[in-house]
């Protein structure tokens, strides 16, 4: 089973030179994971110091645009 933490992982191993967030939007792009398993990582893998808490619903937001295919995002902006 595919897993949002071990794409992050693999990602994070070859861009050393990346922060969390940006790694993690890499790991989940096209990808199609719910938004609960995105919240799921978000909360699990960002450090808290990173992020200011009223933030979280439009990173999370982010994440979830960034996961779904094209075809999503075409349907969901008509």
């Amino acid at each position: 089973m595919r897993s949002i933490e071990s794409n992050y992982k693999s990602i994070a191993q070859k861009r050393l030179d990346l922060g969390v967030y940006p790694n993690l939007v890499r790991a989940i792009t096209g990808r199609e994971f719910s938004r609960k398993s995105i919240v799921k990582a978000f909360k699990k893998l960002m450090p808290k110091e990173e992020y200011v808490r009223n933030e979280t619903k439009g990173l999370v937001d982010y994440l979830e645009h960034c996961s779904m295919g094209l075809e999503e995002v075409e349907i969901k902006l008509k």
